[in-house]
């Protein structure tokens, strides 16, 4: 018979300011299972024009370690501020499920802000990656080689928008 102590679970540990890449790495050297989400963000650089794909943590500052014994040993690295707790002060688990669901979405794509390349396919789904409207999506009515007409959900109604490709993603 399975206990629920015999569940895989994660627990979720704040890094120093910008250092979520460098605790992973101490943390898997103690020989301890890490996990940092991120996603890829594709920009124009200011100065040569050329476009760029960076990537970003998901949740910055945070990373996710599998349940250890070793906390104390966690908790020495340098990079290392804090793992979160409860008021009881035990480490608060997080369920395998929520962890490989973010993995999954991460996998495919879909916190991804990538642009879109050439004529997009009518009916498909695409996602405003940057401006005003950034993070709305919306299905393409019509699409040329530089624009999109694309149906928002906004102010409660479908609103259909002229887009240039440039400020939209693919949707995972």
């Amino acid at each position: 018979m399975k206990h629920a102590t015999d569940t895989i679970r994660w627990y979720v540990v704040r890094a120093r300011p910008s250092l979520e890449l460098k605790a992973a790495e101490e943390i898997a050297g103690l020989g301890q299972v890490v996990y940092v989400p991120r996603f890829r963000k594709e920009y124009k650089h200011a100065r040569h024009k050329r476009w760029s794909v960076k990537y970003f943590s998901l949740l910055t500052g945070y990373l996710f370690v599998l349940a250890s014994d070793h906390w104390v040993r966690v908790l020495g690295c340098e990079s290392v501020d804090i793992i979160l707790r409860s008021e009881n002060g035990e480490p608060v688990p997080i369920p395998d499920e929520t962890v490989q669901a973010i993995r999954q979405k991460q996998e495919t794509g879909e916190y991804d802000e990538m642009r879109v390349h050439g004529r997009v396919e009518v009916g498909s789904s695409i996602k405003v990656v940057n401006g005003a409207l950034f993070g709305l999506r919306g299905e393409v009515a019509a699409s040329t080689d530089e624009h999109v007409i694309m149906m928002l959900q906004m102010f409660g109604r479908e609103v259909r928008t002229k887009a240039p490709l440039e400020i939209l993603g693919k949707v995972g």
